[in-house]
């Protein structure tokens, strides 16, 4: 039986809850950029390794991910137990940056291994620019260890909802664009954990580059 601390979330994202976040995030940021969400299989395990610019990133993709998924928060977000029984029921659950508990790893492990989608945010927590501090090695021994396809996502323009752009614009505010899938097989231990997150930075350094490229930006 599982520990009070490695309960499953509850996984609460019926189509109809995901469809008026959709319609929402729609509405207030105009036009978005969708690519290739198609990639993200019907079924199986996967992990979705996104950037992370903002604390509204996990509502966000709850709305366009098709599938339901659990994603790890900070554990200071689960302090107040109203709001942490709430996004515990939408699937998330807590992990210390600081010093990962095995009993967190042993969740996001589960997880996978019942074949459900799990979201990380391989940079560590909420960044300026991509690759700031790093990508953490821990999107790599989980991928190696489950042999879980990981699918790299450029999530870019959550942080400019509550900003207004100067003047009329047509630039699109909010990029969603998914790269190819990773697949974690290779040789064992430390070596293929590097080689998984390296191909996950590169992919989505690959992603914004070729959007940036797109919209005219050096």
């Amino acid at each position: 039986m599982l520990g009070a601390q490695e309960k499953l979330p509850p996984n609460w994202q019926p189509p109809w809850f995901k469809a008026l976040f959709r319609a929402y995030f729609r509405m207030a940021f105009g036009e978005v950029s969708l690519r290739d969400l198609d990639r993200i299989p019907a079924e199986g395990p996967l992990i979705i390794a996104s950037t992370h610019r903002s604390y509204l990133d996990p509502l966000i993709l709850g709305g366009f991910i098709p599938r339901p998924f659990s994603t790890m928060g900070k554990r200071e977000l689960f302090s107040n137990p109203i709001f942490a029984r709430l996004i515990t029921t939408l699937g998330a659950f807590p992990v210390d940056r600081e010093n990962t508990r095995k009993s967190t790893f042993r969740t996001a492990v589960k997880i996978l291994r019942k074949g459900d989608v799990l979201v990380i945010f391989p940079e560590g927590g909420i960044v300026d620019s991509m690759g700031e501090q790093g990508f953490k090695e821990g999107v790599g021994l989980l991928a190696a260890m489950t042999g879980t396809r990981v699918l790299p996502v450029y999530l870019s323009g959550a942080n400019t909802l509550f900003s207004w752009p100067d003047g009329l614009t047509n630039d699109t505010r909010l990029v969603i664009h998914a790269g190819e899938l990773i697949e974690p097989a290779g040789p064992g231990g430390k070596a293929n954990r590097v080689r998984i997150v390296e191909k996950i930075a590169s992919a989505l350094v690959t992603l914004e580059q070729d959007y940036l490229r797109k919209i005219g930006v050096d």
